[in-house]
């Protein structure tokens, strides 16, 4: 019988089906937030102790209790003499039989305390792992996050003292339950796919700030650890040091500045500084308005047309792990494009992405992977969006590319749905009122009319079609967008069809590069200088990893990419998309 100093014998823990009751709490989430825009960090990218656990071994067997020179005699792992992979990564692609594995993982590495004042506070912070993160620190159980693309903090400063062992456990398993639900249209990878990194700041500090612009007025929110006291914002180009008086650790200000506004064709950014008590955050942010009129988005009070592409983020080689090169070269081809706007499908991508859209010109929809079927009656699916959201919301909210906030895609009307999705319109408007939300939503097919209840509570209605390929008669279309009265700017945020790049054929041969100019040259043909449509988004800019696309074609790839997965390949679809949106550009910019 298996016996263990840390773990007992078997019938401790091999016969324990309730193992995990004490790892459910602390939640970690937007309740813990900590901005870090602007603050130095200490790495933890690299080298890893890593070991799948398919049965949950380490929770019965308490691996995470174990410590240097403490490895029972008879163990299962040794995080201290063990295989190791770098981080961020995914696991499937770290060896081939991890390729579809869908599970559990820990990870250990010997951590320090960079905390060079007694009194500061220490932080972990995690941008991203899929898909539930539980958090050890040196047999201690810190908190346990849910969902998989977004950041989150836990303390350490009560458990760190020199240095100490931090080990993470991460499952990606699938379930109707999460966000998204066990049934979707992209890879299922696992594990810590963005940086890790630790953050020392004050005792007292800044917990977050939100600065943004409104008709001739800068208006600055900011939480802090302070009970009571000041913060001040410098703007040193506009000539603003404005003192906020802070009471229950919050404040707000109201300066009237009339800046140079952000938009695509000028991007202007400001250099800022925040300071509260001893602490000190400097960063840079744009300021523009948003609004919409009837069938139009507004950018600084002028209507714009969205020239979009949707995008994943996805590769071939690293998978969801990315790198400011790989963010460059998206915006390099959307600028070729000619897109002015691009779709991040279907959850939140990596925070650099908004940055660097900052500095490109680029406006962005992000969204939370509120896709297909949800459990919307569920208390933990919903408590489960409403921290994805927020944790999205707080993280991007001071990036001037972000202009809209998506809530759902392609989810079935029904009085749940709309009691979910209204609730988390409710919460994302009072996180940040000053951005549009959106969502594409469902059409009724026999009329070919747009009758969702969700286009009540968001501001821009998105429409996924794909009239020539899932649907043949592509004039139904026109029908559509003929028949749009909803008085609110509708977007095509999904259109395309599946072309295996330098495949030769003709129009009718479906797969093919002559297919999919033709299928592009018809969808413009029905929207273009259509005043009620306010934006084209072609899905998408890249072919992208899909378990559940197994035809002949596809072979685990969806191939609506304009751009195949090497991201080297243009397909000639790119090019029927660029010179309509070179028309659009020449043109009234509205649609050509």
């Amino acid at each position: 019988m298996e016996k263990s100093d840390l773990a007992g014998n078997a019938v401790t823990f091999l016969h324990d089906e309730n193992y995990l009751a004490g790892f459910q709490a602390p939640v970690l989430g937007a309740d813990g937030w900590l901005n870090v825009d602007g603050r130095e960090r200490v790495s933890l990218s690299g080298e890893w102790a890593f070991a799948i656990d398919i049965f949950d071994t380490g929770f019965r067997q308490r691996w995470y209790a174990y410590q240097p020179g403490s490895i029972p005699r008879a163990h299962d792992w040794n995080p201290f003499d063990a295989q190791t992979c770098m981080l961020p990564a995914v696991w499937n692609l770290h060896q081939p039989e991890l390729f579809h594995y869908e599970g559990g993982a820990w990870y250990c590495r010997t951590i320090s305390d960079c905390r060079e004042n007694g009194s500061d506070r220490l932080f972990l912070r995690i941008g991203a792992a899929n898909y539930c993160t539980r958090i050890f620190l040196d047999g201690v159980f810190l908190g346990r996050h849910m969902g998989g693309s977004t950041p989150f903090c836990v303390e350490l400063s009560a458990h760190m003292s020199g240095s100490g062992t931090l080990m993470l456990h991460v499952e990606n398993k699938r379930d109707p339950n999460r966000l998204p639900s066990h049934h979707f249209d992209w890879f299922n990878y696992g594990g810590p796919h963005r940086e890790i990194a630790l953050f020392a700041v004050p005792q007292e500090h800044i917990r977050d700030f939100f600065l943004r612009y409104n008709d001739g007025t800068i208006l600055l929110d900011v939480e802090t650890t302070l009970g009571l006291g000041e913060a001040t914002l410098e703007i040193p180009e506009l000539g603003i040091v404005a003192n906020v008086a802070i009471a229950d650790g919050r404040g707000r200000a109201r300066i009237e500045a009339l800046p140079q506004l952000w938009s695509p064709e000028a991007p202007r950014l400001f250099d800022f500084t925040l300071r509260a008590g001893a602490d000190v955050v400097q960063d840079r942010v744009g300021f523009r308005t948003l609004d919409t009129s009837q069938n139009r988005v507004l950018l600084n009070g002028q209507p714009v047309f969205l020239r979009g592409c949707c995008v994943h983020e996805d590769d071939i080689e690293l998978g969801r792990v990315t790198s400011q090169e790989d963010i460059r070269r998206r915006f390099r081809h959307a600028r070729e494009l000619g897109a002015n706007f691009l779709r991040l499908a279907h959850y939140p991508h990596h925070e650099d992405v908004a940055r660097i859209a900052d500095e490109e010109g680029v406006m962005l929809w992000e969204e939370i992977p509120a896709y297909w079927s949800v459990n919307f009656e569920d208390a933990d699916t919903r408590a489960d969006a409403r921290n994805q959201l927020a944790e999205l919301i707080r993280r991007d909210r001071n990036r001037a590319s972000v202009i809209l906030w998506g809530l759902a895609n392609e989810t079935a009307d029904t009085p749940p749905r709309n009691t979910f999705l209204g609730d988390l319109a409710g919460m994302a408007r009072a996180l940040d009122p000053s951005r549009l939300l959106g969502a594409a939503c469902l059409f009724n097919q026999e009329t070919l009319t747009i009758e969702d209840r969700l286009s009540a509570a968001i501001d821009v209605v998105g429409l996924n079609e794909y009239f020539g390929w899932y649907d043949d008669n592509v004039s139904d279309l026109r029908r559509i967008i003929d028949q749009y009265a909803l008085g609110k700017p509708l977007v095509i945020s999904e259109t395309g069809c599946d072309v295996v790049a330098g495949h030769s054929g003709h129009e009718g041969d479906a797969n093919s590069e002559a297919f999919g100019r033709r299928y592009y040259e018809d969808q413009i043909a029905a929207v273009k200088g259509h005043a009620n449509v306010a934006g084209f988004v072609p899905w998408l800019l890249y072919d992208f990893r899909s378990a559940r696309r197994q035809n002949a074609a596809q072979r685990g790839w969806n191939r609506k990419g304009l751009i195949a997965e090497d991201k080297v390949t243009y397909k000639g679809v790119f090019n029927v998309v660029a010179a309509f949106y070179r028309r659009c550009m020449n043109k009234d910019g509205l649609g050509g």
